[in-house]
């Protein structure tokens, strides 16, 4: 009797108690399921996993949520939402950051992450992801000095009064759209796609200022011409493009804001970009259909 019982206990708290969250824990949505993603059941939208056309191409999943078209209605919003492996201490995790791949369809969207706990609700600052500009990823900063108070939820959470006590004991985290810091998304007509959900560690100075720094690959995928887009001009930035077995078949110098690649004879697949100078190097993927 007493071994059953000491059975039944450890079974019980193996499935009942929800995963905690740990630095560099990622949801690639691979398994075919929403990983324990979802919007409310009331939207008419739920997210949904896609099994192709991700970041990698053909065969990789990727998390679509979208809205009805319902302007102000259930279903109006882009917000997902993650209330098991994603809650617990962020703090004593070392977690600061959440990274992403994001595609916007056809409408801007200003991608934040807002969480809740015991010291009410916070939402991060936004990175607006433009519509059309194929995946990319971000990086948001969550870390105690970038959060700001958002209002309280019709949902019964409460405005965010304590940052620490949020962080130390996260209850539900929301990835959703909003030009404002907030607990809910704005009212939209939008597609938004996301994958490699990642939790990462704080950011520095230097890498806060490299989120508004960062190239755009334009369009991605694309058939005949890469465009690169540089938001400041170093005179002294190189491009590079390997293909998947690493190989380089391209090398340049930019000298303008936006530069053009004939790619028209390439082989599709997908090709890492990389953009350097003497302070940094950033790396994308590019397909070519």
């Amino acid at each position: 009797m007493k071994r059953t019982l000491l059975t039944f206990l450890a079974f019980f708290m193996l499935y009942a108690i929800p995963a905690q969250i740990v630095l560099n824990q990622s949801d690639d949505f691979e398994d075919g399921t929403e990983q324990n993603w979802f919007e409310a059941v009331a939207s008419g939208a739920p997210a949904e996993n896609i099994d192709t056309g991700g970041p990698s191409g053909d065969d990789d999943n990727y998390l679509r949520d979208y809205t009805t078209q319902n302007p102000g209605g259930a279903g109006s919003r882009l917000i997902v939402r993650n209330l098991t492996q994603w809650i617990g201490n962020y703090t004593s995790a070392g977690v600061g950051s959440i990274l992403m791949d994001v595609r916007a369809l056809n409408v801007d969207v200003s991608v934040r992450v807002s969480l809740t706990g015991p010291g009410g609700n916070f939402s991060s600052p936004a990175v607006v992801v433009t519509a059309g500009s194929g995946w990319g990823q971000i990086t948001i900063p969550i870390s105690e000095t970038d959060m700001i108070s958002a209002p309280a939820g019709n949902d019964g959470s409460a405005e965010g009064t304590d940052i620490n006590a949020t962080l130390s004991g996260v209850t539900e985290i929301r990835i959703l759209s909003n030009p404002n810091p907030s607990w809910i998304g704005e009212v939209t007509n939008a597609e938004m796609h996301l994958d490699n959900i990642t939790a990462g560690a704080p950011l520095s100075a230097s890498n806060f200022r490299l989120q508004n720094t960062e190239f755009i690959i334009s369009p991605n995928p694309a058939k005949n011409k890469l465009t690169i887009k540089l938001p400041v001009l170093d005179t002294d930035s190189k491009l590079e493009v390997f293909d998947v077995l690493g190989k380089r078949i391209y090398r340049g110098s930019i000298n303008q804001l936006e530069s053009s690649i004939d790619v028209s004879n390439w082989r599709s697949g997908i090709y890492l970009v990389r953009v350097s100078n003497d302070k940094t190097t950033q790396t994308k993927r590019f397909i070519k259909q």
